[in-house]
C-alpha cells in the first residue's frame, strides 16, 4: 500500500510517549503542541514534553496558545495538512476546519473503552475505580469530546502492581502499536469504523488537587487504588501533628481499628480505615524527601493510636 503521511498534534508525558513509538515505524511531518507556559514557584517558561522530543528526533515542530482562537495556524494547518492528522493528549479543542482539513481527518489514541472514561484523566480514575481491565480506542474524532467513531478497541489488563505511571506506558505501548497497522498495513478504504453507543457513557475530568485529601471513614482498598491513581500527582495526603504527608505507595491489609489511627503491624506502619488497614510503603513529609514510611514513623515517633486527618 501508499506510504500515509501524518503529523502529529499533541503536548503531555503520553503523547510524547506515543510520539516516540510511532516515529520508529512512521515518521511525522510536523509537530504541533502548546506553547511554553509557566511551571514552578517562580514560573519559568517550560516546554511540553512533546516539543522536547520533537527537537530530539529532528523533527519539524511548531506551537499554539490556543488553537481555536489562533485563525493564522488553523490556516497553515488546513494549507500543509498530511493525509491523517494524529491528535493525541493534545489539551485543545478541535474544530472545523482542523477536523476535516486531513484526507482521513483526526485519528485519536484515548486510554479507556469508549464510550467509558471520555475526557482528560481516563487511566487516573480507572485505577482510582479499582477496575480490573480497560481499553485503548483509536478513534476518529468528531465535534464531541471523545464521541467519534471507533477503528480499533483492543482490550488493557489492569495488573494490581500497576500503578499510572506504568498503565500508562502500556496504553502508549499498546496503542502505538494498534495505530500503526492501520497507517502502515491496513489501505484507508479498509478502515472500518463504529459508531459509539452513547449507552454506557462515563466520563473522566481532570483531577483536582483536593481530591488528593484521605477520608479515612472510606475502604483501604479505596485508598489504595488512589494512590495507585493519582499518587504521583497531583498526590494523595493526609495531616500528622498539623503538617501535611504525601502517601506514594501503600497497599491494602486485613485488620481493623478507628478509622485514621496509627498502627503497626508486623513491624509496618499501618492506618485504620473504615474496612481495613492502609499498610504505608513510601510517604514524604511536609518540606522533607521522599522516605521509607518505616524511616518517617520512626523519625517522628509516632504513637500508636494516634490520629491522622
Amino acid at each position: 500500500m501508499t506510504k500515509l503521511t501524518a503529523a502529529f498534534l499533541g503536548s503531555g508525558h503520553f503523547a510524547a510517549r506515543c510520539l516516540e513509538l510511532i516515529s520508529e515505524r512512521l515518521r511525522p511531518e510536523w509537530v504541533l503542541t502548546n506553547a511554553p507556559r509557566g511551571a514552578g514557584r517562580g514560573l519559568a517558561l517550560r516546554s511540553t514534553p512533546v516539543w522536547e522530543l520533537a527537537q530530539k528526533l529532528g523533527l519539524p515542530a511548531y506551537t499554539t496558545e490556543r488553537l481555536s482562537a489562533d485563525a493564522e495556524r488553523v490556516e497553515w494547518i488546513k494549507a500543509n495538512a498530511p493525509d491523517v492528522l494524529l491528535v493525541i493528549d493534545f489539551g485543545h479543542i478541535i474544530k472545523e476546519p482542523v477536523l476535516s482539513a486531513a484526507k482521513y481527518g483526526c485519528l485519536n489514541i484515548h486510554p479507556s473503552k469508549l464510550p467509558e472514561y471520555r475526557g482528560s484523566a481516563p487511566l487516573q480514575r480507572v485505577l482510582m475505580d479499582g477496575r480490573a481491565s480497560t481499553a485503548v480506542s483509536i478513534f476518529r474524532l468528531d465535534a464531541g469530546m471523545d464521541s467519534g467513531p471507533i477503528l480499533a478497541q483492543p482490550e488493557l489488563e489492569i495488573a494490581p502492581e500497576d500503578d499510572f505511571a506504568s498503565l500508562a506506558e502500556k496504553a502508549a505501548k499498546l496503542g502505538a502499536e494498534t495505530l500503526l497497522h492501520y497507517l502502515c498495513d491496513v489501505p484507508p478504504d479498509e478502515w472500518r469504523f463504529t459508531a459509539q453507543s452513547e449507552e454506557g457513557a462515563t466520563y473522566a475530568p481532570k483531577i483536582d488537587k483536593a481530591e488528593g485529601k484521605i477520608d479515612w471513614t472510606r475502604p483501604a482498598a479505596e485508598i489504595a487504588d488512589k494512590i495507585r491513581g493519582i499518587g504521583a500527582a497531583p498526590g494523595v495526603f493526609c495531616t500528622v501533628r498539623g503538617k501535611r504527608l504525601r502517601i506514594y505507595r501503600a497497599e491494602a491489609v486485613s485488620g481493623s481499628g478507628a478509622p485514621g489511627t496509627y498502627a503497626v503491624r508486623g513491624g509496618v506502619p499501618c492506618v485504620a480505615c473504615g474496612e481495613g488497614l492502609l499498610r504505608l510503603a513510601e510517604v514524604q513529609p511536609e518540606g522533607k524527601k521522599l522516605q521509607r514510611a518505616e524511616d518517617w514513623a520512626r523519625g517522628l515517633r509516632v504513637n500508636e493510636g494516634e490520629s491522622l486527618e
